[in-house]
């Protein structure tokens, strides 16, 4: 066996340790629950740069659901590959059996990429493939996909720091865009918070779709406008989106509203945990920690956002209208969730 690989480090004391076990049997309790009803994707799929054809989603929506049992809160030793067998005919007829392997054949060799923390704290960066091999049992609908140990932290751990995202495993399976499927993942993602923001470029990139359509029409019509039909007739949670133009003349960000199809479910409070994280990225970029997120979360078990967004709109027109410099903005950002939320950052 290889050298064991330890993700984001051990834990330092006992409460910690237990704090994460019970979350661990929290979630192995919904999960048995749901059945086979749901899947949970760890966040680093959801929220990762990649390009996946429809397809090939849909192996790993199978993998996943493979490994729902397995997935955990605890920071764990990963020292050995694993070997699921799904079954193709949940998604494919018998007719097309060959052509699901041919995009096996290309996810061996797609890549994807992620940090992680060894037990001596060092930073650790892995380039690894989702899959090593794929076999398929002749005259079945059988297909058994080989799991490499060092994507196993991407694929198993939802602890903190990650989380994961539950999905309708039916809806995940059946959509037929593949960026329907990732509007989807994101709904999901969201769908509790009302709805997300985040730059068009960031988008572009998520989607890898940066070089494809660069113009906004065509990001539009072959993209946001085909997932937003698709899941409006056909999932559990759909989207409108605004696109806006932020100390910009052309589009650069845009605004995600998430709805759920359930009339029972309502959306978060007027939707303004996704203006509040939005308002906050520009003090604590994503790209160099998860702040913006911590915060508005905490400002939501506060039940503080809508003062909080009384405080922060203000100061978030000043900016837009080149009225306030960012350093400025961030150091009244600071004040204010110091002084009138008791958050320090």
């Amino acid at each position: 066996m290889g050298e064991k690989k330890v993700l984001y480090g051990k834990c330092n004391t006992n409460i910690k340790s237990l704090y994460l076990y019970f979350l661990f049997i929290t979630q192995i309790k919904v999960m048995e629950k749901q059945n086979s009803l749901s899947i949970i994707q760890p966040n680093r799929i959801t929220n990762a740069r990649y390009n996946f054809s429809a397809i090939e989603k849909n192996i790993i929506y199978c993998i996943l659901e493979a490994m729902q049992k397995e997935m955990t809160f605890q920071q764990v030793l990963f020292d050995r590959s694993r070997k699921y067998t799904i079954d193709i005919s949940k998604f494919m007829t018998s007719d097309n059996y060959n052509y699901v392997l041919k995009e096996a054949e290309k996810l061996v060799k797609k890549t994807i990429w992620y940090d992680w923390k060894n037990d001596k704290g060092k930073i650790n960066d892995t380039v690894t493939a989702i899959i090593s091999s794929a076999t398929k049992e002749r005259g079945t609908g059988l297909l058994t996909l080989e799991v490499p140990e060092m994507a196993l932290p991407v694929l198993l751990y939802i602890g903190q720091g990650v989380g994961g995202t539950i999905l309708q495993k039916t809806i995940a399976l059946s959509l037929r865009s593949k960026h329907s499927k990732r509007m989807y993942e994101l709904c999901c993602r969201w769908k509790d918070k009302g709805g997300f923001n985040m730059s068009l470029d960031e988008f572009r990139k998520m989607l890898y779709v940066e070089k494809k359509y660069t113009a906004i029409s065509m990001l539009q019509r072959f993209v946001l406008d085909v997932a937003k039909k698709e899941l409006k007739e056909s999932a559990d949670v759909w989207f409108e989106y605004d696109l806006k133009k932020i100390k910009s003349r052309s589009f650069n960000w845009i605004y995600f509203s998430v709805f759920q199809n359930d009339p029972k479910l309502k959306n978060a409070e007027k939707g303004l945990y996704p203006n509040i994280y939005n308002f906050l990225l520009i003090s604590f970029p994503s790209m160099f920690n998860d702040y913006a997120m911590r915060i508005t979360d905490q400002l939501t078990e506060k039940s503080q956002l809508s003062n909080a967004w009384a405080k922060f709109r203000p100061i978030y027109e000043k900016y837009v209208n080149n009225e306030m410099e960012a350093k400025h903005l961030v150091n009244t950002t600071r004040k204010i969730l110091r002084e009138d939320f008791g958050i320090k950052n």
